[in-house]
């Protein structure tokens, strides 16, 4: 065997002869353990459960023109987003103003949101929610109060959307009613005046023609309108946000145009055909794709090119992209749009004079009769909309009163305790016996010193050369007699 190595019976010896200390350090190790597991407070832990759903398309969305539904946003980042709504100060505050108002010292927003947590549950929909409190019925208060703020939460901001949307909507929709009034009157003091009932067939073909250019107008200004004020708000949001980020994309730019073409195909198509010919469904389906791309886009230059960890501002930038992008779509269309009108104008005036002041006042009231009717559908939307609760957040379970705590774990603990102990007190029995460098054995003095060994003599303590030693009995004996022997 190798003089630097040592085999079982070697390491059995040094465990033996150091038992003591073995345990010793294992019994502390277990004793500490099991002392601070009975002395830590329990920890209890509460979970809910909810159900994030696919974001709908939303009011404001449905006034841009389908732009909102064409979202590609995923599952993933919803619920992302949510979970930075749900841990937001708003959110958390509210909790803790309405929970921990009993307790001598209310905890501050920055070490009670260390208590909560959320994971999404892979590949659903569902978001799992977990609240940790010092006794299960503050877990279940906070985890149920925590839901519920949320989703009063949520409801606030849709409603604050729609009621801004409502709002525009209603004012225009004032306006509009005084405008149709008014042209219905021009329109009935003018017949009167020149004694027409009805315009000729050419006058009627031309009037029908430039009625739908006004209506396209008329909505694509309206859309116009609602993606400035939808991009007003996001840029309110994303303060310090530069203005005209997506022109910088080449990509963005190509969709950009090639929607505004389509657009302005369609308004040509629509003067010819209707909306079951082929054409305009073709040219209608190239629209919808060419926004899912460009919107596909946007998300993408939001990731790549405005990266940050909170997607609650991811989404307000990528809402302000898509404004951006809608009202440069919009102010594209307008300005064929308004060609065509020009156009029709131009036919118009070689017209009889009867018939032309005939076709403005017809003109002014079909165009508001068709805004007017427009606007009251999607005010009464709006207004339904704004009292409508939002369904993207549904409560699956709702938390209850755990039964254990979850720390501290005395079990795991004192397991964990007991394996360190040992492992520390074998460790340390090795060391020290590493470190003794006494002799205590012949093989150690050949090990050492690298000398033969002839032969060993025991060693004799102190008490061998006391008289009650058996050597100090017989030099007693020995003495005694000699002196026995003097006397006689």
């Amino acid at each position: 065997m190798d003089e630097n190595t040592l085999d079982l019976r070697d390491i059995l010896k040094v465990l033996k002869k150091r038992r003591r200390l073995i345990v010793t350090v294992f019994s502390a190790f277990v004793s500490i353990a099991l002392i601070v597991s009975f002395l830590l407070p329990p920890t209890y832990e509460a979970e809910t459960n909810l159900r994030v759903k696919q974001q709908s398309k939303g009011l404001a969305d449905s006034l841009l023109g389908g732009l909102g539904s064409m979202n590609p946003m995923g599952t993933k980042q919803v619920m992302s987003t949510y979970a930075e709504i749900l841990k937001s100060r708003t959110v958390v505050q509210s909790v803790i103003d309405q929970t921990q108002q009993d307790k001598e010292e209310i905890p501050v927003y920055e070490d009670f949101i260390k208590t909560i947590t959320t994971q999404p549950v892979k590949d659903t929909e569902i978001l799992n929610i977990k609240v940790q409190a010092e006794t299960p019925e503050e877990a279940q208060l906070v985890a149920n109060t925590l839901v519920n703020t949320f989703i009063d939460r949520m409801i606030d901001l849709v409603r604050g959307e729609q009621s801004k949307v409502k709002e525009f909507i209603g004012g225009r929709l004032q306006e509009s009613k005084k405008e149709l009034e008014t042209a219905e009157n021009a329109l009935q003091k003018y017949k009167q005046s020149q004694k027409i009932t009805a315009p000729t067939e050419e006058t009627k073909a031309l009037i029908d023609k430039l009625a739908t250019i006004d209506k396209l107008s008329a909505d694509n200004q309206i859309a116009a309108e609602t993606a400035k004020a939808k991009l007003a708000s996001s840029q309110s949001q994303l303060a310090g946000q530069k203005p005209g980020f997506i022109a910088e994309n080449p990509v963005i730019q190509q969709y950009k145009l090639k929607l505004a073409e389509l657009e302005v195909n369609l308004v040509s198509l629509m003067q010819n055909y209707t909306d079951k010919h082929p054409q305009v469904i073709a040219t209608k389906a190239a629209i919808v794709e060419t926004r899912s791309k460009l919107n596909a886009e946007i998300v993408k230059v939001v990731n790549a090119d405005a990266p940050s960890a909170n997607p609650v501002h991811q989404g307000l930038l990528q809402a302000k992209l898509e404004a951006e992008a809608e009202v440069a779509v919009s102010t594209a269309q307008q300005q064929v749009l308004s060609k065509l009108i020009a156009q029709g104008e131009e036919q118009v005036g070689k017209l009889p004079a009867k018939e032309q002041g005939l076709v403005k006042v017809m003109r002014d009231a079909n165009v508001s009769q068709e805004i007017y009717v427009m606007l009251a559908k999607r005010y009464e939307e709006a207004r339904i909309s704004e009292v409508m609760e939002p369904t993207d957040v549904q409560i699956i379970d709702t938390a209850i009163a755990p039964e254990k705590p979850i720390k501290p774990r005395k079990l795991l603990n004192t397991v964990i305790a007991a394996i360190l102990g040992l492992f520390t007190g074998i460790g340390m029995a090795f060391t020290l016996e590493y470190l003794n460098k006494t002799v205590r054995t012949s093989e150690d003095v050949q090990h050492y010193l690298d000398l033969p060994v002839l032969g060993s003599i025991p060693a004799f303590d102190s008490e061998l050369h006391k008289d009650t030693s058996m050597i100090g009995k017989v030099k007693q004996l020995f003495n005694s007699n000699n002196k026995q022997d003097r006397r006689a």
